[in-house]
């Protein structure tokens, strides 16, 4: 097991989006290893999830970087990087207190870039926020 790898799947699913661009550099097979060599399931939580909201709200990380991150998280694996034939996605389960909006939140953020829905506006990230318990974000008054 690379421990590197487990190491950067759990930044990445505790909320860094940065992460995914280390991640990238392996290919599926490396990154399901990892995940049953870990022995335990990816879990993404609430907290990691309002992290990466307000990364993205105070210019923390990158719309692209965001969008890759809920890629990750939405479908197990990153795309453009399945290679060929079906691919085996990573477990990647959602802290069942705030599933559906932990899902919602992931699934708007995965249509970062897209024609249609490219751009994620402030007002639907404070909304998300408010979805998932934060009462105002951090250094900010509502």
């Amino acid at each position: 097991m690379d421990r590197n790898l487990s190491a950067l799947l759990d930044r990445a699913v505790g909320g860094d989006p940065e992460a995914v661009a280390d991640i990238s550099r392996f290919d599926q097979a490396a990154l399901l290893e990892a995940q049953v060599d870990a022995g335990q399931p990816l879990t993404l939580t609430r907290e990691a999830t309002v992290a990466v909201l307000h990364g993205l709200l105070d210019h923390q990380f990158t719309p692209a970087d965001v969008q890759s991150w809920a890629s990750l998280m939405r479908r197990g694996y990153i795309a453009g990087q399945t290679g060929r034939g079906p691919i085996e996605p990573l477990e990647i389960e959602f802290d069942e207190a705030c599933e559906d909006a932990i899902s919602a939140a992931v699934s708007r953020l995965d249509e970062i870039g897209d024609a249609v829905d490219g751009e994620v506006t402030t007002s639907e990230i404070l909304d998300f926020l408010q979805l998932l318990g934060e009462s105002s974000p951090r250094g900010r008054s509502t």
